[in-house]
């Protein structure tokens, strides 16, 4: 009998990871990423989350996994948008933004975070927010480098363009 084979390593240049939808077969590894990034969901919560949150019609998550496996995420993001009365139409929220330590400084959370802005784009909305505590790091500047702004009590905003 042949031995499985693994997939070929990266072309010179090529990414390690892929985007992709957070699916329901995710919930271990998504778990486990949010575990090590200090958010901790009851085991027994966990079906139950996933599940509402890969099939909810007003949120967006996607996930950077390793090429070579489907399952090992490197980061996550999700997204929730909404009407809104005093903008006149929809605004998206980012939930949640987490790239693994040893994956940052690769893409993954350019990659993630151009997902979601598109998403949100093709959703219509008006603005894009994302809440940033001070004190201020490296956070800050990666989203003002993609056109957030701080619009007051550390909510940062992105303007439709």
């Amino acid at each position: 009998m042949a031995q499985p084979t693994q997939p070929p390593p990266p072309a010179a240049g090529a990414k390690d990871y892929r985007i992709r939808p957070l699916k329901r077969g995710d919930r271990d590894a998504a778990f486990k990423l949010l575990a090590a990034d200090g958010w901790v969901v009851a085991s027994g919560d966990q079906e139950l989350a996933i599940s509402w949150v890969v099939q909810h019609p007003e949120i967006e998550c996607f996930v950077a996994h390793d090429v070579a496996a489907y399952g090992r995420l490197y980061g996550m993001i999700t997204m929730s948008h909404r009407p809104q009365l005093r903008l006149g139409g929809r605004v998206a929220s980012i939930d949640l933004f987490l790239v693994v330590p040893e994956q940052r400084h690769k893409g993954i959370g350019h990659d993630l975070l151009s997902q979601a802005l598109a998403r949100a784009q093709a959703l219509g909305c008006k603005r894009v927010e994302i809440l940033l505590p001070e004190p201020r790091d490296d956070r800050h500047a990666f989203f003002e480098s993609y056109g957030f702004v701080n619009n007051a009590n550390d909510l940062w905003v992105k303007a439709r363009t």
